[in-house]
């Protein structure tokens, strides 16, 4: 068994923990997306993103902080206004796994446009191992400089798929002559030319 499956189990091992699946399903539609859905894990993020179907966002944002709230192992949650994309964010910084500690987003949002719903399902089609590789590589060049944030994993799947992206030198050559919206190409920048702040466990890498 690969690193990258041991991290897999252990990310919907923490999901099935929170036991939360249930009740984001009862108010839409809820998927695992991103890294942990496509077996690409080298940070130890967890994206959950719900197309809301039968409640308002706030209102479920507020009873999700609640229930979260209650349940062992987390100390605090945070919810980030995204309404000018009809989305929410409910986060949880730090929960401790098996393997040290996780961050978990969960996206709310009445826009299936802002999910990463068809994302997920079109690279789970086109990925090979060759690819697959190719992108743990990539993105282990920016985690291991604190850079893998603020959406750089899904422009590093996007490069590599359907840029032909190879290494990190060629992903940022990719990045600057690729049409981003303004605010993620900005955001992205300041990633890229910022210090990092700290180097990552070993664990991590």
């Amino acid at each position: 068994m690969t690193e990258k499956s041991r991290l897999r189990i252990e990310a919907e091992q923490i999901i099935e923990d929170l036991d939360i699946m249930g009740l984001l399903n009862a108010y839409g539609h809820a998927r695992i997306v991103g890294s942990v859905a496509l077996d690409l894990i080298v940070k130890r993020d967890i994206d959950i993103h719900v197309l809301v179907l039968l409640r308002d966002t706030m209102e479920m944002a507020q009873h999700l902080m609640s229930v979260l709230l209650k349940a062992e192992g987390v100390n605090e949650v945070s919810v980030k206004d995204y309404r000018e994309r009809a989305s929410l964010k409910v986060g949880i910084d730090e929960y401790h796994g098996a393997s040290g500690p996780w961050s978990i987003d969960i996206w709310l949002t009445t826009d299936v446009s802002t999910t990463g719903f068809a994302i997920v399902d079109e690279l789970e089609k086109s990925l090979d191992e060759n690819m697959r590789e190719v992108i743990l590589n990539i993105k282990r060049h920016y985690h291991i400089r604190d850079l893998l944030q603020n959406g750089l994993s899904s422009l590093i799947h996007r490069a590599v798929t359907e840029g032909g992206v190879r290494n990190a030198n060629e992903f940022e050559q990719w990045l600057a002559r690729t049409q981003l919206r303004r605010q993620d190409r900005e955001s992205i920048l300041s990633s890229l030319t910022r210090r990092p702040k700290k180097a990552p466990r070993e664990s991590d890498l």
